[in-house]
């Protein structure tokens, strides 16, 4: 027996597989209206409906503070305002029997476009081959001390959010900033500033990110100022660095200086063989304090997928890397397309080339960010078609497990097939959407042509 708002129902119990307190729950862009999103149910992705939604057609989640899990061949959680008993009712005259299974198939019919078994195997297919080539290097660039660095996207593990707490070493080298913990390993955090041989700027806290690199057979975190973009730049664009460059203090050594944005931006391009390099942390890493060892099992280590995560509003998703051209800035001065749909912002040019650029967030239905910055487009190009999809912000760059990979549940909407997988964070229970890039570009472009169809009828 449970109540939603003032009128008490009851269901069969025999399916019930337990009840639990309302979880974090993530939103699902397009999803039927009733499906209030997705929440982890010790890593499973469970999908959570609002049941006062299906029974009443008003919307009450905010009073809601129990999710019944149910078990009708998959899991599904029942949002309800409060469970009330277990077991027989006294006066069944107060209590409405509620039949859930014609009410569930009314809100969720099976979706025609894709069948569970062609999304079981895609979940486990190769993500889309990167478009790079042997005369472009994919670099991930980012700001220390005011200025623009970068390092070969290959030699970059992952780029996490700067933790909330470190642990001090002691006896540390000054560079080393302290100790963290990632999955199971100790990570030392290394400021990538005092390796240069620069001063410390003033910097936003929530913007620090760190990026995990490998050193021999270590796991290191080099703490940045904040990330900027991935950046695809032709081999003509890199050039050596200047001898009078190499007499700096600096002790990490820079390979190369890359000229981005037509010649107007200039980055140093860092070697992560010889950033650690001078004795000082070699001696920390051998006293133990250095990441935990990567060797073991190389399925293990293959089984990892690196994805870039990205935010609209609030929300959060992940693009498998390997399908990303690169991150750039969304110019100031974009070129509108008249008679576009409205999330189709306009093109730029991308060193000679037209590029369409939508907005992600229109098409998506997130909210607006409080204070998202400058856009950033990720650009993509699957079968010659490519575009760019504005977003708030990328944040970081994790690689997971095939343990943390789950296939997407079934939500029954044509525009929900661009969510192939969901990847469960254990340390704060979050789920976070899988966008199937191949999907996402076919089902731009099929919203292009469905949306000046419509304007021509």
């Amino acid at each position: 027996m449970f109540r939603l708002g003032d009128r008490r129902y009851t269901i069969d119990s025999t399916d019930i597989a337990e009840v639990i307190r309302r979880p974090q729950i993530t939103r699902v862009p397009h999803g039927p209206p009733a499906l209030v999103g997705i929440a982890s149910l010790r890593g499973v992705p469970l999908p959570v409906v609002d049941l006062n939604f299906l029974q009443n057609a008003t919307t009450t989640t905010g009073t809601a503070t129990r999710v019944i899990v149910c078990d009708r061949g998959n899991l599904v959680g029942l949002l309800v305002d409060e469970v009330l008993r277990f077991g027989a009712s006294d006066d069944p005259a107060h209590c409405e029997v509620l039949d859930l299974d014609s009410k569930l198939e009314a809100a969720f019919k099976p979706a025609e476009a894709r069948r569970s078994v062609q999304r079981s195997s895609a979940a486990g297919r190769e993500a889309p081959a990167q478009t790079n080539s042997a005369d472009t290097v994919t670099l991930l660039s980012f700001l220390v001390a005011n200025q623009t660095y970068a390092l070969r996207l290959q030699s970059i593990h992952e780029v996490l959010a700067f933790p909330n707490a470190l642990t001090i070493a002691p006896g540390a080298d000054a560079s080393i900033i302290g100790l963290t913990h990632l999955r199971e390993r100790v990570l030392p955090v290394v400021s990538l500033a005092a390796l240069l041989g620069l001063a410390a700027a003033p910097t936003d806290l929530a913007r620090r990110r760190v990026v995990v690199v490998e050193h021999e057979g270590s796991w290191i975190g080099l703490a940045v100022d904040q990330m900027d973009a991935i950046r695809r730049l032709s081999r003509d664009a890199i050039g050596p660095v200047p001898p009078v460059l190499r007499r700096g203090s600096g002790p990490a050594d820079i390979e190369a200086i890359g000229r981005a944005d037509q010649g107007r931006t200039l980055i140093s391009i860092l070697s992560a063989e010889k950033l650690f390099g001078h004795r000082p942390l070699e001696t920390i890493i051998d006293r133990n304090h250095g990441g935990a060892s990567m060797s073991g099992p190389e399925s293990a280590r293959d089984a990892e997928e690196q994805f870039l995560i990205f935010k609209l509003g609030d929300e959060t998703y992940g693009l498998p890397i390997g399908a990303v051209d690169e991150v750039i800035r969304v110019p100031d001065a974009i070129t509108r397309m008249p008679n576009a749909p409205a999330f189709v912002t306009g093109v730029m040019n991308l060193r000679g080339k037209a590029l369409p650029l939508i907005d992600q967030r229109s098409r998506f239905e997130a909210p607006h960010a409080a204070d998202s910055g400058k856009p950033r487009a990720i650009v993509l190009t699957i079968d010659k078609l490519q575009a760019g999809f504005i977003v708030d912000a990328v944040s970081e760059v994790v690689a997971f497990g095939s343990s943390a990979l789950s296939v997407a549940p079934e939500f029954s909407s044509e525009t929900t097939e661009v969510f192939d997988r969901v990847a469960h964070i254990e340390a704060d229970g979050r789920m976070i959407l899988i966008v199937d890039p191949r999907e996402l570009l076919s089902r731009a472009e099929r919203d292009v042509v469905a949306a000046l169809a419509d304007r021509e009828e």
